[in-house]
């Protein structure tokens, strides 16, 4: 039997009940944040609550729990359901604070944890690379909510399923300007001179924590490394793509709207990255 922990307590699963002035379920009133276990080893779980936090400030939540009682929270999961190597998930909400259009802090925020094994990707994927296609949705730019991950994410699933529709495996958007953000469900870098390009979180991306760890690697690796807006013509251009996030790690890229790269997918640059942050997940 799966349990899960909700505000402070172990349940089953089929024990586990919200409110149906849930806000989270009602507005998308809410935060998440997904990572890994690593035989029991949780994989920048700082990381992860450092940026929950500063994103519940942002929208005036409350995160009803320390960062060691969470730590404590996820052990027991995963001791309680066997599941060394797992997907973790965090969803914090507003709780049932009433059906007005207002942001008033929560005396009672929710907070779910769920722990499962992890179903990891093909390992073709990581072999050969994804097909991407530019998705015809358009992210802004200007919108606040770009840079948390809340739990509105209609967005990315119309992406998504784009994408799925047109036979490939995730969609790049693009934003207002015709830059690159991100992609539906991961950030993106791009490969030019040897060197890594990926855009800023000005442009209307999720800084993924993932993503922070490439930045690291690449730094530590010798790998230059430029921040700045990407036109949507330069993924054409590129000598290499890959994704990053915190279930896929690094993922090489072959295809953008059915047309190859000009080396092959994995490139040098990205089988060291993906090397490098294996590496990493071992030694943290």
């Amino acid at each position: 039997m799966a349990h899960v922990y909700l505000n402070g307590a172990i349940l089953e699963d089929s024990a586990a009940a919200l409110s149906p002035h849930e806000r989270g379920f009602l507005y998308g009133d809410g935060l998440f944040e997904t990572l890994r276990a690593y035989g029991g080893r949780l994989f920048r779980l700082g990381d992860h609550l450092a940026r929950l936090r500063a994103s519940a400030e942002f929208l005036r939540l409350r995160v009803p729990a320390t960062d060691e009682a969470i730590r404590d929270a996820i052990g027991a999961l995963l001791k309680a359901d066997a599941c060394p190597d797992a997907y973790v998930r965090l969803t914090l909400t507003r709780g049932a604070a009433g059906r007005g259009m207002r942001l008033d802090p929560p005396e009672n925020p929710t907070l779910l944890i769920v722990v499962r094994p992890l179903q990891a990707y093909p390992a073709d994927h990581y072999r050969h690379g994804l097909k991407l296609i530019v998705s015809a949705y358009r992210q802004s730019s200007h919108n606040p909510l770009a840079r948390h991950k809340t739990l509105n994410y209609l967005l990315y699933l119309l992406a998504r399923q784009e994408a799925t529709d047109a036979g490939a495996n995730g969609a790049i958007l693009l934003n207002e300007f015709g830059q690159v953000t991100e992609e539906s469900a991961a950030n993106l870098f791009l490969v030019r001179e040897g060197g890594l390009v990926t855009p800023p979180a000005h442009c209307g991306l999720l800084p993924g924590v993932a993503r922070a760890v490439v930045m690291e690697l690449a730094k530590g690796a010798g790998i230059a490394l430029e921040e700045r807006p990407v036109a949507a013509g330069e993924l054409f251009e590129a000598e290499e793509l890959l994704l990053t996030n915190s279930l896929m790690e690094v993922m090489p890229v072959r295809h953008v709207d059915r047309r190859a790269l000009g080396v092959k997918s994995p490139g040098p640059v990205t089988l060291r990255l993906m090397a490098a942050y294996r590496a990493a997940t071992a030694a943290d």
